[in-house]
């Protein structure tokens, strides 16, 4: 029996694409109301750059609320990103799933310097409304 869970995003981000690598901020989930936010982030395919290139995961107004700045290059296929030092293929959910409470904020990653060559990340993220009408939808990769 397969159980489907409608609050249950995935948002893969093609680093090879100006939507998602272009060295600037990008928006991966949409967030309206009041909402609990299980996120994490999985590396599928390795990252590159030609360039120093830097990655951080946050809101507008705290780039790097949820991971601090980052060598994107670190990023190899499968890492589980939830730190500065993305090696692992596998943590205590406690590290590995960010969960936060999340109010009329857009969540997404900074790419600082240089932008990316390749590679993609997988954000996963469960959601739960905390106010009425609260929504978390997919995000498109544009500026946040």
């Amino acid at each position: 029996m397969t159980v489907m869970n409608p609050n249950l995003l995935y948002v893969s981000a093609d680093m090879s694409s100006t939507s998602w690598g272009d060295a600037t901020s990008h928006e991966v989930f949409t967030v309206t109301g009041l909402a609990r936010m299980k996120m994490w982030c999985y590396c599928s395919e390795t990252v590159t750059s030609s360039g120093s290139c830097t990655i951080e995961y946050g809101t507008a107004s705290d780039t790097d609320g949820f991971i601090a700045s980052t060598d994107a290059t670190t990023l190899a296929a499968g890492d589980i990103w939830y730190d500065t030092t993305p090696a692992t293929a596998f943590d205590t959910f406690a590290l590995a799933v960010m969960d936060y409470v999340v109010y009329d904020v857009d969540v997404g990653y900074t790419i600082g310097t240089t932008k990316t060559d390749n590679g993609t990340l997988v954000f996963g993220c469960e959601w739960s409304p905390l106010s009425a009408g609260a929504t978390v939808v997919a995000g498109d990769g544009t500026a946040l």
